[in-house]
């Protein structure tokens, strides 16, 4: 059984949507995805890997990396489409998610790692014709979590704040890097629900 096209455009349609800001890119996104279906399966396949391209180009922050997730289908055949594509999806993503902090970068990079690794194993259980495929989503693979972990090295490490009571996220920030305009990341990073009322004990930026 082949993959389920609709529900794989479908679901690339939705990540364009709440990734794709660009106006002309996302109407090409939109268009093309009405063509795919009546392209044959290798060019089907080769189109839904330059939309995901598309879509993890336009990704510029760790939120936008996470959005970039499967949904549940029926059939095996599309969840392991789905699968391939999410890889490389997360491959193109990973390095310009923008990331704010060590930990945050070294999750993001096993993020791509572990996907990669399964996507890998699919591809190498279809056999000699899928070699190709193969051997470029390994090598996107590769460069990913190789530039993500460069990134990693040099972002800021996190600190463990404990402040014994609950403090707005500004006053916090001046606190902290004299700074009260860095209260927003401050929230990202803590995953605060509200940036009025921050926990008692929370992660940090060091500086």
């Amino acid at each position: 059984m082949a993959a389920d096209r609709q529900e794989i455009c479908d679901w690339l349609s939705a990540l364009a949507s709440m990734l794709v800001m660009d106006v002309l890119d996302a109407a090409d996104v939109a268009d093309r995805l009405v063509a795919a279906q009546d392209l044959d399966a290798d060019g089907f396949a080769l189109e839904t890997i330059s939309l995901m391209r598309i879509v993890a180009e336009s990704v510029t922050t760790p939120a936008g990396f996470d959005a970039i997730k499967v949904v549940e289908f029926v059939a095996a055949d599309t969840t392991d489409a789905a699968a391939i594509l999410l890889a490389v999806g997360l491959c193109i993503a990973g390095p310009r998610a923008g990331w704010i902090s060590r930990p945050q970068a070294r999750a993001g990079r096993e993020r791509i790692g572990a996907t990669g690794t399964a996507a890998l194993a699919l591809v190498s259980s279809r056999g000699a014709v899928a070699v190709d495929l193969y051997v470029w989503l390994s090598r996107l693979v590769d460069v990913s979590v190789r530039l993500v972990s460069d990134q990693a090295a040099d972002a800021v490490p996190v600190v463990r704040v404990e402040t014994g009571i609950s403090l707005p996220s500004t006053v916090l920030a001046y606190q902290l890097y004299g700074d009260a305009g860095r209260a927003e990341s401050l929230v990202d990073i803590a995953g605060a629900s509200t940036p009025m009322l921050m926990p008692v004990a929370f992660d940090a930026l060091e500086s």
